[in-house]
């Protein structure tokens, strides 16, 4: 039986280690986690959007429209290369 308190850790090529567990709701930076209070992380999360569009398909897998359906809107869709281009020129 182990105590709760301790923790064994095994490192290939070494001898096991018996130590205290670190408790991390200690640590300095636990606000910027959710367990201190903070907004939880959300990963790829468009927060700097601009717009955004929404392709729509019917049941048979063919795109059917695009929303939101403004009048007289074009959309393009850039790739990583043609973005690239696009700034170089720009930059020029």
């Amino acid at each position: 039986m182990l105590d709760n308190r301790y923790a064994l850790l095994f490192i290939r090529g070494e001898r096991p280690v018996m130590d205290l567990k670190y408790d991390i709701l200690k640590h300095p930076a636990v606000r910027l986690t959710t367990d201190g209070q903070a907004t939880p992380y959300v990963h790829g999360a468009a927060d700097r959007a601009n717009f955004s569009i929404e392709l729509v398909f019917d049941p048979t897998g063919t795109l059917t429209g695009v929303m939101p359906d403004t009048v007289a809107a074009t959309y393009e869709l850039l790739s990583e290369e043609d973005i690239e281009k696009e700034l170089k020129e720009k930059q020029s």
